[in-house]
């Protein structure tokens, strides 16, 4: 009777652990068809800073005087388009940017401006700052600013984009009425910037 508890004793025994181990082996084998094991693969955002230098020109979209930013002030509503070259992110196909300015040739957006490149994908940027008589010796250019433009986002790559750059900007000031072969525009050279994008875009 003995031997026969000690029998039904060890195979209960070797029972139990060949089911403790089938049991460690589906564990393990659920880990590693989910990838949980040995790599962190949490659903964060990972994020990466890289340089932001642009060369692009802007015409005035609407006449000189046309629009007011504020009824009955002094400030003119000025709208800008134009296209350009982001470098590392290709071309600009169009730039949108509209901003009130003041006698004293400070400025200050209304609404976020925007580079738009060849696929569509838009990155928003907003600013302020003062325009000053130009120093250097280009003929062409009457005025100048070096303010910065912060990145607030976008959509497609430029979602959740942020950042800085200064504009660096030459203004050639044109004929009076803006037609013809001496339009208004303004020439950037970006040059010392930085945007941050979603790792991958």
């Amino acid at each position: 009777m003995k031997a026969l508890h000690k029998f039904l004793f060890v195979a209960f025994s070797i029972g139990l652990l060949l089911a403790c181990s089938n049991s460690q082996d589906e564990i393990l084998s659920g880990k590693l068809k989910s990838a949980n094991l040995g790599a962190d693969k949490s659903s964060e955002v990972k994020m990466v800073t890289v340089p932001f230098k642009a060369t692009f020109t802007v015409w005035r979209a609407l006449p000189p005087g046309t629009g007011e930013c504020e009824p009955g002030s002094a400030r003119e509503t000025m709208m800008m388009k134009g296209s350009g070259q982001m470098a590392h992110l290709g071309q600009i196909k169009e730039i949108y940017m509209t901003f009130c300015v003041i006698s004293d040739g400070s400025y200050s957006f209304v609404e976020p401006g925007k580079f738009v490149a060849a696929n569509g994908d838009e990155l928003y940027f907003i600013g302020e700052g003062q325009v000053l008589p130009y120093t250097g010796d280009n003929v062409e250019y009457q005025a100048q600013f070096n303010d910065e433009f912060s990145f607030i986002g976008g959509t497609g790559r430029f979602e959740g984009a942020s950042g800085s750059a200064k504009t660096n900007a030459y203004v050639h000031a044109g004929s009076t009425d803006n037609e013809g072969d001496d339009p208004f525009y303004t020439d950037f050279f970006i040059t010392d910037g930085t945007i941050t994008l979603k790792k991958g875009n």
